[in-house]
Formats: structure tokens, sequence, C-alpha cells
């Protein structure tokens, strides 16, 4: 029996770093802020001039200096690497991966200071995949996550544009999909060890709003500040089921699972400069990650020793700088740069291969295009550098160092009336 209550508990264990990794892809971890390319490539310094339509994500308030009708549509291509190296200096890599998160904005300006849109995009929407063979596959072989935010939006400006506003609400649907082995405790009938294969999917969902503030105090000074709300991602039909497993199902949890999660809230600030050909900008964005304490997970067929207790987390507030910038060739081309660093949220006991984290720098690049007097496009590459991590006191006893670098290329194309 008490090989089977930590066969039970390491399920829990994974279940609960799965809905846990969705929720750190919203944040810190692998982070998606790629809503927008030309934002992007300015290192996501937007805040105080965010004037396209990924307003509507970086600072409603600034949907009002929108003008006109637009349609926005683009996305970005991320391509992921991560090695593991174990204590016995025996190497993992992960399998190769690509993904596409995608974003969509329709704006209208009514030209007597409000304006409207909606924005489509994917705040999380990335994963992992490790042989099959691998020392971690107890842990995770492979996980995959993905969530659309419908954020419809309102901005209205003032005192002869000095002053704009906007609030946005957010309705976030994800899904979650895992597995692994489960650890090689289990003993059947026959009194032999098995390797149950694990298959997890839980779906979720969760309301929020947004709101934002830029003024124009001077002609070349922007001020931004814009704030997104904790969202409680509820998922309440997850189910777990076993390959492998014949005859111990009862044993081990199963079922529909529920949970409920907080995704932190967020804002930002930000200053920028604007001349006549140039302009440059530095951001602050805070994340409230240490909303998240522990996990709490109710499943519908426990198996004989219960509901398990919390996972614990213990997450702190984690924060990023961002410093970016274009120049302007001529009336078709634009120039831009930027950089930033992001702080991860994650203690190192529970830093795991199902999604890696560590603090990061990111260097970006990109160029925007006028095709015509309607038609624009806005391009972006990132190199996303992890800082080597290595873990010594994991609460799962998987100690190692973790190197992980990212490239991503974006693209949206702008229409405008």
């Amino acid at each position: 029996m008490a090989s089977r209550k930590k066969a039970l508990l390491g399920t829990v264990a994974a279940f609960a770093a799965t809905v846990l990794s969705a929720s750190t892809a919203f944040s810190s971890g692998y982070q998606l802020n790629e809503h927008g390319s030309s934002a992007v490539a300015m290192g996501g310094a937007f805040v105080a001039r965010a004037w396209d339509p990924s307003s509507i994500y970086f600072n409603p308030a600034g949907l009002s200096y929108v003008k006109g009708f637009n349609i926005m549509l683009g996305g970005t291509l991320i391509l992921p690497s991560t090695t593991f190296t174990d204590p016995n200096d025996t190497q993992w890599k992960m399998n190769s991966l690509t993904f596409f998160p995608p974003n969509a904005y329709v704006t209208y300006n009514f030209d007597n200071g409000l304006a409207a849109g909606i924005g489509v995009f994917t705040p999380e929407g990335l994963g992992t995949s490790w042989p099959q063979d691998w020392r971690g596959k107890f842990i995770i072989t492979k996980i995959n996550l993905q969530s659309f935010d419908i954020n419809p939006t309102l901005s209205y400006s003032f005192l002869g544009d000095m002053v704009s506003v906007g609030v946005g609400f957010d309705y976030v649907l994800g899904s979650v999909l895992l597995e692994r082995y489960n650890p090689t405790v289990i003993i059947d009938t026959a009194g032999n060890s098995v390797d149950p294969f694990v298959h997890m999917t839980g779906n979720a969902k969760g309301t929020g709003f947004n709101f934002g503030v830029m003024l124009k105090p001077y002609e070349n000074i922007s001020l931004g500040f814009s704030y997104r709300s904790k969202i409680t991602y509820k998922v309440d039909n997850g189910t777990t089921t076993y390959t492998g497993a014949d005859g111990l199902t009862a044993e081990l949890p199963s079922g529909a699972a529920s949970t409920s999660l907080p995704l932190p809230e967020t804002w930002y600030a930000g200053i920028a400069y604007n001349g006549s050909t140039y302009s440059i900008e530095a951001d602050y964005q805070f994340v409230g990650w240490s909303a998240y304490k522990e996990l709490s997970i109710t499943f519908q067929n426990p198996g004989p020793n219960g509901n398990p207790s919390p996972v614990i987390g213990d997450y702190s507030n984690s924060y990023i700088i961002r410093i970016g910038g274009e120049y302007m060739l001529n009336d078709m081309w634009t120039l831009r740069a930027g950089v930033f660093y992001d702080k991860n949220p994650i203690p190192d006991a529970y830093d795991l291969p199902i999604l890696p984290d560590a603090d990061r720098l990111g260097l970006n690049v990109g160029f925007g295009v006028s095709v015509t007097n309607n038609i624009s496009v806005d391009a972006s590459y990132m190199f996303l550098p992890f800082k080597q991590r290595t873990i010594t006191n994991s609460a799962l006893q998987f100690n190692g160092t973790y190197n992980t670098t990212a490239n991503l290329l974006g693209i949206d194309i702008s229409y405008k009336l």
C-alpha cells in the first residue's frame, strides 16, 4: 500500500504541475508577450506609445490614437531548444518543436475621441517534448498548452488628445495535454513492477479585465500605464487515463479532476520620447506571482488514499525591464530594436522539465514597411538566451542543469481605411 500511495502522489504532482505550467506560461516561465510585431521588435517597450491595433493588449488607452478602421493579423514563430544535464554529466536534448501563437485585431476610431476594438491573442501556447526513454520520463515526456484571450476594448481621449483612457474585458479559454510514465512503484497482481503511461487532459476558462491610461504632457513626451487583472482559471473537466495498468486503475486517481488557480495581476508603466524621425521608450512590467502559493486538486475517483494534499509552489513576484525604439528611414521603411531583462518567479525546488524556466535576456530587432497607403507589414526577430540554471534541491529529486534558448520570428499585416 505504501508503494501505491507513493505512485498516487507522483501522479498528482504531475497533474498539478501540468495545470501550474499553464499559469506559468501566462507570466514569466514561457510568457507570451508577443502579440504585435512592431512592439516585439522594440523589446515590448510599447505601453507609452501603443499606437497600432495591438494596443488592445499593451495599453487599451492607445486605441484612441489609432485612426480610422484597422485590421491587423499575424503571429510569432517560436523555436525553443533545451538541454538537461544530470549530476552524472549525462545530457538529454528536448525534441525539436515549433509554435505559432497568432494574434488578430479589429479597431475603429469614431473621430470624436471614442474608439473601439476587439483582439484575439494567445497568452500561452507552448510546450515541451522529450525522448520517451529519457531520465525524466516519470515527470514529463510531452506537454502542449493552448489558450485564447478574447478581449473587446473601448478607449476615449480628451483634453485635445492629451489624455486617453481605455478599458477591456478578457474571456480566456485554455487546454492542456500532458503525457508521462508513472513512477516504477506500481506492483501488479503477479508481484511485478509496471510502468503505466499516463495521459492527462484538461480544459480551463476564466474572466478578467484590463485598463490603461496614456498622457501627453508635452509634445514629444508620452506616459503610459496599463493593468491586467488576476484571472481565476477554473479547471472542472480534467481527466487522467492510463495505458499498461490493467487491473490497477482502481488504485490510481482517475476520471474528472477539478481545481482553480489564480493567474496573477500584471501592470506596465513606461515613458517615451517621440522625435520627428525616431522614438525611444523604457518600461517596467510587474507580475504578481506571489498570488500562487499552493494548488489543490479534487479527483472524481481519487482511489483508496483520497484526494491529495495541496501542492506547494510559493512563487515570488517578478518583473521585466524593457528598452526599445524605432527610426524612420523614409516614408516607407522604419527600423526597430530593443532589449529586455525578464526575472523568473519560480524557486529552484519547483523548476521542472515540464516547462523549465530561468532569468532571460531578450535581444530584438525588426522593421516596418508601408507597402501601399492602406497596407503595411511589420516583422520582428528575437533571440532569447536563458541563464544557465542548476537545481540542487528539487522537490521531485530531479536535480541537474538546464540550458535553454529560443528564436522567435514575428510578422503582422495591417490594413487601414
